[in-house]
């Protein structure tokens, strides 16, 4: 098992009454699995990410990875963000060195991954290129690079196609699936939190409902159906009926 959550509750504090955001959270993933977790607007999913990544402690409960409870910033995460977070006065290259300076890699090492995972991204010959001179998908291309970059054994999404028009969101989506299907890259599971249900269907080889408020697991559905997925099929169709339902009767 490469990661699990076992009852994990987050309580924020702040000037007026205390906040539960996720109350006894249990959730097991496995090395190679693409999990989505879709739940309306404020159930946690964000925050389940940021417990995952270590970049905030549960309240209550642990979360584990590779048997060992997370103590900190977890290095063996990378993350993709929905509004991309690149800084606008560097290049593509140097906001993926940033990441991997932040890793303290070697240079020479650094500039050799920047360079191999720009070429992965479809971003060649963009290498000078600053944020303003790219597109809303290639933005989401250098956020993938950097993630990638510091070759992480779980690469956590969030949302990170929400800001895209449908038919660069479409490519993206296909060329995730290359990546994580890809046995030379070092990224093999991800956890990817979306709205949208079809994307889910699409991507998943498991959909993790989460219900608020407080945000809890009220399904955890394996999808069976063969990649590439159609979603003019009538097993697609079940699959995103059953998740929608499931959503509105929370």
């Amino acid at each position: 098992m490469l990661l699990k959550l076992d009852n994990v509750t987050k309580v924020y504090q702040t000037d007026g009454p205390a906040a539960t955001i996720l109350e006894d959270v249990n959730l097991s993933v496995d090395s190679g699995q693409f999990i989505c977790l879709v739940g309306q607007s404020g159930c946690g999913k964000s925050t389940t990410l940021r417990l995952i990544n270590g970049l905030m402690p549960p309240s209550s409960g642990k979360v584990y990875f590779k048997d060992k409870p997370l103590t900190g910033i977890n290095l063996q995460c990378g993350m993709v963000f929905q509004n991309f977070a690149l800084l606008p006065w560097m290049t593509v290259t140097q906001n993926i060195l940033l990441a991997l300076e932040a890793r303290r890699i070697d240079r020479p090492e650094a500039e050799k991954r920047a360079a191999f995972y720009i070429d992965k991204v479809g971003l060649d010959g963009f290498e000078g290129a600053y944020p303003r001179e790219l597109s809303g998908g290639m933005k989401q291309r250098v956020g993938l690079a950097r993630a990638m970059a510091v070759e992480p054994e779980l690469l956590l999404m969030d949302e990170p196609f929400s800001a895209l028009d449908p038919l660069t969101s479409i490519n993206l989506r296909e060329e995730l699936l290359d990546i994580w299907a890809d046995p030379n890259l070092a990224v093999s599971t991800v956890i990817m939190v979306t709205h949208n249900i079809e994307e889910a269907v699409e991507l998943a080889d498991r959909v993790v409902l989460i219900g608020g408020r407080p945000g809890h697991v009220v399904m955890d559905l394996d999808i069976a159906l063969p990649r590439p997925r159609h979603k003019n099929s009538e097993a697609f169709t079940r699959y995103v009926d059953s998740i929608f339902s499931m959503m509105a009767e929370i």
